[in-house]
């Protein structure tokens, strides 16, 4: 509704403005001439107003009657920095075509490639070092722009006054200039003195900085000098997606600047960020909605999408305010700023979600078990590809903003450091899950035992493994833990093998003790099937407190637990039944107690 009451409002101020026949870009004659009225009035202590008539032999006159460049994509360098003379002269050159490219051809699609040729050559022209890239060409022109309308108001020296590059030449070593100020305006210039523009003259930082300030200073003096008008074709001009009529029609109330741009900049703005956020938004509560949870397949693929389509529009967000709505300054800054933040988030997601995306693709090939050890790795490598590549995207976008890489990898190592030590034992545990799945011990489904612990492995993560027990717990263990300690997979055995011990009553004769091994070893040879050579072993080897003991052992080929444990109850039962029908006892845990009242021993059985 906010959306749709802000479009038709706009609509009713643009029916507006076209019948009330005032242009924003007009200039109104009687502001201007009380503003020169006014200037003529001098405070006491303050120098004369520099003379307004024409000044046709004024150096930016001259520079500004020069033909534009012809073929102005040749080159992005400009024409020669070596001299304060050809650094101001190729500014001059530089400035003139672009204000003939909009005065001839405006901010059109065609011509959006010229301009932005042109913003790169005024670009170089400036001391930018502390500027982010994708923020200089936009604050040179300004500046540039700031400038011209400054040289044009006020006198200056002839181009013959400014060094040129003999002039510097001839100069003696203690008296070569590696800075150069005008008299008149506030413009410094600087050579570099190392580096690969050495020899290079630059406009200063200082310069640039306070080009607006001394701008407003003179923009009530009347101009002297230069051909055309620039500054308001230049901050005022939208690009080739907004038509500049409806612009030119706007009340002049829409023309007043709020943080240094227009009503309509802000409201155009406005009105697209939050159309772009209805549908960012939008289409987040439509997935949701729409894919189920946990995400399958293509739920990832559409989750891409949108992550990939949020990042896109950020991007084209901030390129239509800087080449459509113009905005400039600080405002610019912001709103990159915030749109960069969103790209960036959008654009690592995107490829932490790509990274899982293609594991999952390349698990679900029928050569690969999905709860294999193999799975497990190309789930890992897969996540650490895709975060060493969010981080180079991040390094990227924010050096474009203007961090330095070294800065930001001095703050990563410092904070990586802090993180290091914090979380000690959580470093121990990944590289520990990096040392399981390169030896794989166990895969995931496997039956294991580690330490006191046993159970089903179930997942393998980059902090712990978890195990299901058979009483239905799971059970998370530290990969530290796993690693380091001894582990016993039981789903690895090639077979199953079983002991136990029959203990005989005292009173069971050497024939008995015989038939009873006898027994014992057909009954393992009929009921269970060994591996190879693996054949039972039977045999009558200790006397124990109470019992006589018969020790045996036998294999089975089966791995698997639940048929082992069947065979191990077949075994038993025969036994018990040939043993009674043999007559053949088993023991019994006895203690025999003496007392001083009877002569003879007692023997009591007892359970311990």
């Amino acid at each position: 509704m906010q959306t749709r009451f802000i479009l038709v409002s706009m609509a009713l101020i643009l029916c507006w403005s076209f019948l009330s026949h005032e242009s924003l870009l007009a200039e109104d004659v009687s502001s201007v001439a009380s503003d020169n009225k006014a200037a003529d009035v001098e405070a006491p202590g303050e120098a004369p107003a520099p003379k307004k008539e024409s000044d046709e032999d004024h150096p930016w006159t001259i520079v500004e009657k020069t033909p534009p460049f012809e073929n102005s994509r040749q080159s992005v360098k400009p024409e020669k920095l070596d001299s304060p003379r050809s650094l101001m002269w190729s500014l001059g050159r530089t400035l003139n075509t672009y204000r003939d490219i909009l005065d001839k051809e405006g901010r059109t699609y065609d011509s959006e490639p010229r301009l932005q040729w042109i913003q790169s050559r005024i670009a170089q022209c400036f001391d930018l070092s502390d500027v982010g890239p994708e923020f200089q060409n936009g604050i040179a022109t300004d500046s540039a722009v700031y400038l011209r309308e400054v040289m044009r108001r006020i006198p200056m020296a002839a181009w013959e006054t400014i060094p040129d590059r003999v002039d510097i030449n001839n100069m003696s070593e203690e008296e070569r200039i590696t800075r150069y100020r005008f008299d008149s305006v506030p413009i410094e210039l600087m050579m570099f003195t190392e580096g690969e523009r050495a020899g290079e003259w630059i406009l200063t930082i200082e310069t640039r900085d306070t080009a607006r300030a001394a701008f407003e200073h003179v923009q009530h003096i009347t101009p002297i000098a230069g051909v055309g008008e620039l500054y308001q074709r230049h901050f005022f001009t939208p690009g080739w997606l907004i038509p500049a009529s409806w612009i030119n029609n706007l009340p002049r109330w829409m023309g007043h600047s709020i943080f240094e741009e227009a009503l309509w900049q802000w409201a155009i703005t406005l009105i697209a960020l939050m159309l772009l956020s209805s549908i960012v938004i939008g289409t987040l509560l439509l997935l949701r909605n729409r894919c189920s949870r946990p995400l399958t397949l293509m739920g990832r693929v559409l989750y891409l999408c949108y992550l990939i389509m949020t990042g896109v529009l950020a991007a084209a967000f901030i390129e239509f305010l800087e080449l459509h709505v113009f905005l400039s300054g600080s405002v610019l800054q912001f709103f990159t700023f915030f749109c960069s933040g969103v790209m960036l988030v959008s654009f690592v997601l995107g490829l932490l979600t790509l990274g899982v995306l293609i594991a999952e693709i390349i698990i679900s090939s029928p050569r690969i078990n999905p709860r294999s050890l193999d799975a497990a790795l190309i789930r890992v490598a897969a996540r650490t590809i895709s975060i060493l590549l969010a981080a180079i995207v991040l390094f990227q976008i924010l050096s474009q903003l203007g961090l330095s890489p070294t800065t930001l990898l001095a703050g990563a190592g410092v904070t990586g450091l802090a993180i290091a030590l914090a979380a000690q034992d959580t470093l121990k545990n990944f590289f520990a899950s990096i040392i399981l799945l390169m030896e794989r011990p166990f895969r995931e489904g496997e039956r294991i035992r580690i330490g006191d612990d046993t159970g089903t492995v179930e997942t393998i993560g980059l902090r712990s493994t978890c195990i299901r027990t058979r009483a239905g717990n799971l059970v998370s263990l530290p990969n530290e833990t796993v690693a380091h300690g001894r582990i016993e997979n039981i789903s690895r055995r090639p077979h199953i093998r079983n002991e136990f011990t029959i203990g005989l009553v005292y009173s069971t004769t050497t024939t008995q003790i015989e038939k009873a091994v006898e027994i014992i070893t057909n009954i393992l040879e009929e009921k269970t099937k060994a591996p190879g050579n693996f054949k039972p072993f039977v045999f009558f080897t200790r006397f124990d407190d109470s019992s006589l003991a018969i020790e045996c052992t036998y294999w089975q080929s089966t791995t698997n637990f639940f048929k082992s444990q069947q065979t191990a109850q077949a075994v038993n039962l025969a036994i018990l039944d040939q043993f009674k029908e043999a007559g053949i006892e088993f023991a019994y845990p006895t203690l025999t107690v003496m007392t001083n009242r009877d002569t003879d021993s007692e023997s009591t059985p007892s359970d311990h």
